[in-house]
């Protein structure tokens, strides 16, 4: 299998900074892994196998668990489309900046009908410089967001 290692820390290091991570220490203190395994993951380090790290950080680059491997194995990969491309100027406005904390997806109708409602919950102040006390909060009143739509979404008969 031909894998190419210096593509896939093209990626990593195109999407951390996509992100808004400017460093790869700052990437690393996302995944919950060293600075020296995402400076080797952006050099294109060749390897063997893959580093038992990756899961963490396709976590912390918000990719679909395999991302990395399908990127390194390629062929002749597709260019990635933004994820903001074909929404309208003000959503993507949105999206370009700050920190995305978490997502809801909710079908709107029966299940399966394509009809869905996306919720992403951002905040222009990265957590690392919240008091806990706010972050708790901030959490809470999330959570209490996500039980009110799908409450709101849910059939009549799930009442």
């Amino acid at each position: 299998m031909n894998r190419d290692w210096e593509r896939l820390g093209r990626a990593v290091k195109a999407r951390r900074e996509q992100l808004g991570l400017a460093t790869q220490q700052a990437l690393a203190e996302a995944a919950g892994v060293t600075r020296q395994s995402v400076q080797s993951l952006e050099a294109g380090k060749q390897r063997s196998r893959m580093p038992v790290t990756i899961s963490a950080v396709e976590a912390a680059l918000q990719w679909e668990p395999g991302e990395a491997s399908r990127i390194l194995t390629a062929a002749d990969p597709a260019p990635a489309r933004p994820y903001a491309e074909g929404m309208p100027s003000r959503v993507r406005h949105e999206l370009a900046g700050g920190e995305v904390v978490d997502t809801e997806v909710l079908d709107l109708g029966r299940p399966g009908s394509g009809s869905r409602l996306v919720v992403v919950f951002k905040r222009d102040t990265p957590a690392g410089e919240m008091d806990p006390d706010s972050l708790r909060a901030e959490a809470k009143e999330w959570t209490r967001i996500q039980r009110t739509m799908r409450q709101i979404t849910a059939a009549p008969d799930e009442d």
